[in-house]
């Protein structure tokens, strides 16, 4: 599945929303009128081994937080928050990406999630795509994530594009839950860089 850019100019990513495309699905930019399924497809996510307090709690601070206000912790700072949507269908969202812009030249990468059935599409790979575009274009050359330690697809397909687990935070003893921390250096042009 190629993808390509529609339009790649800094410049016009700044005053145009940044889309992407492959056959059959889109990326583009978050749009408020996505939030519903946002939310819906963010709880799909992380309830796919059951629930219980630690991940209740997650999910309540979550709401309450950055998917309360995505433009205000995403976008307006310097980030994006992306939705895949099936190109014959583009009120739904299939996946989302979110980059947290961190520092000067780090991003966060959050949010990484594609309804269950559209798995094994390529829609992940692209959406992670569309964000390494994205951070390269504004000299961000290190990309962190955190993932729960039992999200071993997610961890599969994070180290298939060239991520490194880093660190395992231990957040609860019994039962075990952990975080799994993650990074990859991009490679990003010195040109206009200042240090």
């Amino acid at each position: 599945m190629a993808a390509t850019a529609v339009s790649s100019s800094p410049a016009l990513l700044r005053s145009a929303p940044f889309s992407k495309s492959s056959s059959d699905i889109v990326i583009r930019q978050f749009r408020h009128n996505d939030l519903a399924q946002v939310i819906e497809l963010f709880k799909e996510g992380m309830l796919v081994r059951g629930t219980d307090e630690l991940m209740d709690a997650y999910i309540a601070t979550s709401l309450e937080t950055d998917l309360s206000d995505i433009e205000g912790t995403y976008i307006k700072p310097g980030g994006n928050f992306w939705i895949a949507t099936p190109r014959d269908d583009p009120t739904l969202v299939v996946g989302t990406v979110g980059l947290e812009v961190r520092s000067k030249h780090q991003g966060y990468l959050r949010r990484l999630s594609v309804r269950s059935t559209h798995h094994r599409r390529g829609i992940g790979r692209l959406l992670i795509s569309t964000l390494e575009h994205y951070a390269r274009d504004r000299l961000l050359d290190h990309i962190q994530l955190g993932t729960r330690g039992f999200m071993n697809k997610a961890r599969a397909l994070y180290r298939l594009e060239g991520y490194t687990e880093t660190e395992v935070i231990v957040i609860r003893d019994e039962p075990r839950a952990e975080v799994i921390m993650i990074e990859k250096r991009l490679h990003v042009s010195s040109q206009g860089r200042t240090h």
